[in-house]
């Protein structure tokens, strides 16, 4: 009998394997939540995300063998504004060959940016790059790389039509969830206490920058394809048609108009609004990007807007006190001053961190609380969408899901306006419950890159000067504007 039970206690053991999911039943008797809870504790403790196609078995040695012994031993090509508009032979006439040379020079230029960027991730520490977010990163950044990589030899007018659909088809599909994916990772990553803030801070700004980069370059290629085939004979402007002559007085009254209906959808229709008082170089017109010097002012002057008309209803003032802006002009660059009389910046801690995305774990915590509420946002995982053909009963297939800390809202990726840096129009676009403190740390890593800066100088009691400064980009043509990879 003894042997009996021994025999058949062999043959009944299980031997548990890395993939078995465990049975969270004993746990629950009245709701067995192995059927809501374990699929997502079960993909959480897997060495790869279940629908990855690059993140798998393979994934170390085809990443040794491509992209390390390959494209990271490739460097980024440095280029200036005026390069990037002429690709090289020194003129601005359109033909034939100058679209096949764009074309040929973009696909090697986006992968061997892409790979560098892929490996810069691959450096931080696990449980970092590991983050519900910055997976959703490192994932897009993965098929960028590869599709790039793998886009047929381009020889032929055909092909450089073919990849001109090609490029249009990335600026508008699930590769726009970059934008938000990247901040939200680094909130959770400040509020979990996973990588000092400074450091955080500096990767994204790095990691901003060379988005911005990698845009302009494909932008450009799709305005000289553009150009080509409705019949021009050149680019007409110096620096192509994705850089337009802005007015800087018009787009600061459409800054002024955005900032009054966020102060009157935070308060009421009838609140008093401040005036506005533009001087100085009022007939200033420049060349810029235009959704980058809208998001810029929209951003600076809504903060300004929002302490001026606390202010008036701490104090209890007769009208909200004016907003002056002075606009300043130079060879070398152009100054936006924007000056308000709210009492300045009372907390010197926020003073300090006014520059940092995550600022303190408690700011980060409630703008990542915020970021998971925004309606029509890009904020749900990229694998919705790039394997949504993939049928299966998994809650990972469904669109709701689960970030390392809280649920985020559902987004339609129809929804998506082509256009560029439509995620970085939808942030200003937000409503007045969604505070994300990020503002002024995105302006100044934008205004940076276009060879100026932001600073804000404040007299507690008094004010603050918002200070935007903006480089002459056709001063700077030739300066390798594009090496910020």
């Amino acid at each position: 009998m003894l042997k009996f039970n021994v025999s058949h206690a062999l043959h009944s053991v299980r031997t548990p394997t890395i993939t078995q999911i465990p049975d969270f039943t004993k746990y629950s008797p009245v709701r067995p939540i192995n059927e809501e809870l374990a699929p997502y504790i079960y993909e959480t403790m897997k060495a790869f995300p279940s629908k990855s196609h690059y993140i798998n078995q393979q994934h170390y040695y085809h990443n040794d063998i491509v992209l390390i012994n390959d494209y990271l031993k490739k460097k980024p090509t440095p280029v200036s504004l005026t390069q990037l508009a002429q690709y090289y032979d020194d003129s601005t006439t359109l033909t034939k060959q100058k679209l096949i040379s764009s074309a040929k020079f973009v696909k090697e230029e986006l992968a061997i940016r892409m790979a560098h960027k892929i490996h810069a991730l691959q450096m931080l520490p696990f449980n970092v790059v590991n983050n519900f977010h910055f997976v959703q990163v490192y994932e897009s950044y993965y098929n960028i790389f590869e599709r790039f990589r793998k886009f047929p030899a381009i020889h032929t007018l055909d092909d450089s039509i073919r990849f001109t659909k090609f490029t249009r088809e990335i600026l508008k599909d699930f590769n726009t969830l970059n934008l938000p994916h990247l901040i939200m990772g680094a909130l959770e990553c400040t509020t979990l206490d996973l990588y000092p803030t400074d450091k955080m801070d500096e990767l994204l700004s790095d990691l901003l920058r060379a988005r911005i980069s990698r845009r302009l370059i494909v932008e450009e290629h799709i305005s000289i394809a553009d150009n080509y085939f409705s019949g021009k004979k050149r680019n007409t402007l110096v620096l192509g048609d994705i850089f337009q002559e802005c007015s800087a007085k018009k787009y600061l009254l459409e800054a002024s108009k955005t900032s009054e209906k966020f102060i009157k959808d935070m308060y009421f229709e009838s609140m008093p609004m401040p005036e506005l008082i533009i001087n100085g170089a009022t007939d200033l017109n420049f060349y810029f990007l235009p959704s980058h010097l809208k998001y810029l002012l929209g951003e600076i002057l809504r903060n300004t807007y929002e302490a001026t008309i606390k202010d008036y209803i701490r104090k209890g003032l007769d009208k909200p006190e004016p907003i002056v802006v002075t606009i300043i002009k130079n060879d070398e660059s152009y100054l936006f001053r924007v000056c308000d009389k709210a009492g300045g910046i009372i907390n010197h801690d926020a003073a300090m961190n006014i520059w940092s995305f995550g600022k303190t774990k408690a700011q980060a915590a409630q703008s990542l609380s915020n970021f998971h509420k925004l309606p029509g946002l890009q904020t749900v995982s990229l694998y919705d969408h790039l394997y949504s053909g993939t049928k299966s009963n998994s809650p990972i297939n469904k669109p709701y899901i689960n970030t390392s800390l809280e649920p985020m809202a559902h987004y339609n990726l129809k929804d998506v306006v082509p256009g560029y840096e439509v995620p970085l129009l939808k942030l200003l676009k937000r409503s007045f419950r969604y505070k994300l403190g990020i503002g002024l740390a995105m302006c100044k890593v934008y205004a940076e890159y276009w060879n100026g800066d932001l600073t804000l100088h404040s007299i507690h009691g008094f004010g603050t000067d918002t200070v935007l400064k903006l480089g002459n980009l056709m001063k700077h043509t030739k300066e390798l504007q594009l090496d910020r990879v």
